[in-house]
C-alpha cells in the first residue's frame, strides 16, 4: 500500500497562497538557503515561549520560567536587535501572564490522524492530517483549551480585524481534530498574541541637519551618535511597561459545530486540489502572492526567470519538507512494513 502524504496547516496554507510555491516546497522539497528576515523574529519568539511554557509545566518557581526562556532566546538569536527585542518582550510577557492560572498539559505536541471527507465520512487514500500544536492547557475554570502563540504587526485591539479573521482560520479547526486524536476534548483555543516592537534604535542626526544652541549643545531632539544596544534596551523596556495592552493580548476562539464542518470542507477541498495539481503536473502561479507584508517571495526570481532552483547560494534541498514533525515521522516509519 502506498504511504500516505502528510497534510499540515503550513502545507495547505502554502497551496492556498500559491500552488507553484507549494510545488517547490512540498513536492520538490526545496527551501531558501537562509530563513527570510520577516520569519526570523517569529521563530525566535516561538522558541522563547516554548521554553517558558515547558518550565511552567515542570515546577512552580516563576523565576526559573523567565530565566529558561531568556537563556533560550540568547542562545538562539543571530541578530543583536532581535535578541534585545525578544528578551524585553519576554520579560513583559512573564510579568503579564505568570499568574494567569493556566496549567500546561502539553507543549509542542504532534498529532497524526485521518483526513476525513466531512460529507461521506470516508478517509482520504492520499493524505493524513498532521501537525504540531503549540500547547494544550487546563484553564482556571477547568476547561481544556488549545493554545496558539503568535507574533503580529497588526492592531491587536478588541474587535479588530485580526481577531475577527480568526473565526475563518482553518488551522484552529484542524488542531481541534488533532487534539481529539490525542485524547483531549478541547472546548476552545487560547490565542496568545504578542505585538512586534515598532520602536527602532535612534540614529545620530546627519551632520548637515544638526542645530546647536548658543552654548554649543545639540538641540534636545538631536543626537551626535547612534543609540547603543543597551540604551535601546532600556527605552524599549520602559515602552513595553507603559503599554502592556498594546503588546500582549489573549483571546479565546471558540469553534461551533457548523464552523468546524465548514473548515473540514475547506481542508478536504484543498487536499483534492493538491492531488489534482500533482497528477497533472500543472502548478499555477499566483502573482498576487509574490509580495506580502512588504516582503517578496523567496522564489520570485525563479518564477521570473532570473535564477534557478539549482543555485546553491539561494536554495537548499530538504531531506523532508515536514522537518518539524519528528515524532510523526518516527511513528510512520515504525508502522511501515
Amino acid at each position: 500500500m502506498k504511504e500516505k502524504e502528510l497534510l499540515t496547516n503550513s502545507r495547505a496554507r502554502a497551496f492556498r497562497s500559491c500552488p507553484r510555491l507549494h510545488d517547490i516546497r512540498y513536492n520538490q522539497s526545496i527551501a531558501p538557503a537562509s530563513e527570510p528576515e520577516f520569519l526570523r523574529f517569529g521563530t525566535l519568539w516561538h522558541a522563547g515561549t516554548e521554553a517558558w511554557w515547558k518550565a511552567l509545566r515542570e515546577g512552580p518557581n516563576d523565576n526559573a520560567w523567565l530565566d529558561q526562556a531568556l537563556d533560550t532566546i540568547t542562545f538562539a538569536a543571530a541578530d543583536p536587535l532581535d535578541r534585545v527585542r525578544a528578551e524585553e518582550l519576554m520579560r513583559g510577557y512573564h510579568f503579564r501572564w505568570w499568574d494567569a492560572g493556566y496549567t500546561p498539559l502539553e507543549v509542542e505536541v504532534e498529532f497524526l490522524t485521518a483526513l476525513v471527507n466531512p460529507e461521506t465520512g470516508a478517509q482520504s487514500r492520499t493524505f493524513e492530517l498532521a501537525g504540531k500544536i503549540d500547547g494544550i492547557v487546563k484553564a482556571p475554570d477547568g476547561r481544556v483549551l488549545l493554545t496558539e502563540r503568535k507574533t503580529s504587526a497588526e492592531n491587536l485591539g478588541a474587535g479588530s480585524e485580526y481577531w475577527r479573521r480568526l473565526t475563518l482560520d482553518p488551522q484552529i479547526s484542524t488542531y481541534f481534530v488533532g487534539a481529539r486524536s490525542l485524547g483531549y476534548d478541547v472546548e476552545g483555543c487560547l490565542y496568545d498574541v504578542v505585538a512586534k516592537p515598532r520602536l527602532e534604535p535612534r540614529l545620530a542626526t546627519p551632520i548637515e541637519s544638526r542645530k546647536y544652541t548658543k552654548d554649543g549643545r545639540l538641540y534636545a531632539a538631536q543626537r551626535d551618535q547612534d543609540e547603543d544596544i543597551e540604551e535601546y534596551r532600556v527605552r524599549l523596556r520602559d515602552h513595553i511597561a507603559e503599554n502592556p495592552d498594546r503588546y500582549y493580548q489573549r483571546g479565546e476562539i471558540p469553534r461551533l459545530e457548523e464552523q468546524e464542518k465548514d473548515a473540514a470542507f475547506d481542508v478536504w477541498q484543498t487536499a483534492r486540489l493538491i492531488r489534482e495539481a500533482k497528477s497533472t503536473g500543472h502548478h499555477i502561479r499566483n502573482p498576487d502572492a509574490c509580495s506580502k507584508w512588504g516582503t517578496t517571495c523567496s522564489f520570485f526570481d525563479v518564477c521570473t526567470g532570473l535564477t534557478t532552483l539549482s543555485d546553491p547560494a539561494r536554495f537548499r534541498k530538504m531531506e523532508d519538507p515536514h522537518q518539524e514533525l519528528l515524532q510523526v515521522k518516527r511513528t510512520k516509519e515504525e508502522c511501515t512494513p
